[in-house]
């Protein structure tokens, strides 16, 4: 029998599926590719909103990745039993400028900038099933990155 509160397990699924070095867009990281996005833009969040498959700030070019992040959302709510209509949002939401550490210490385990990374699912009783964490990136750079070999995911 389904239950709403296994909409926590399925953020996290996809919070660790969105920062794993294996989300690529066109062979490069997509934390990488959107914090470039943020930077270009002019801002410090990226949201991605998966039930209206957009992108804030707007571009096209992370179509596929939204698109792709649907689809799996729609897959564990299948694998689970859980109606559709029990997910009333889905939101992926990248913080290139956090502040709201909580009095945690982020050690240092990549280069790069701290950003915080939140996924959050809102039900239809408007209860919010939310992870999140940090980690460190910086903007695609492709003469400082190397290009995935591997089939592209998205």
């Amino acid at each position: 029998m389904a239950r709403r509160k296994e909409l926590k397990n399925i953020a996290s699924g996809l919070y660790g599926s969105f920062i794993s070095r294996n989300n690529d867009i066109g062979g490069y990281w997509g934390i990488g590719k959107l914090c470039l996005l943020a930077q270009q833009s002019e801002t410090r969040k990226v949201l991605l909103d998966l039930l209206a498959r957009s992108v804030a700030p707007e571009s096209a070019d992370f179509s596929k990745l939204v698109n792709g992040y649907y689809l799996f959302l729609q897959k564990q709510l299948a694998t689970r039993g859980i109606p559709g209509e029990w997910v009333h949002s889905a939101i992926i939401e990248l913080d290139f400028a956090p502040d709201d550490l909580n009095g945690k210490h982020i050690p240092i385990t990549t280069w790069g900038n701290l950003f915080k990374l939140t996924v959050a699912i809102t039900d239809d009783m408007k209860k919010n099933h939310t992870v999140y964490g940090y980690s460190y990136c910086e903007p695609h750079n492709p003469r400082k990155e190397s290009k995935s070999a591997g089939a592209e995911r998205f």
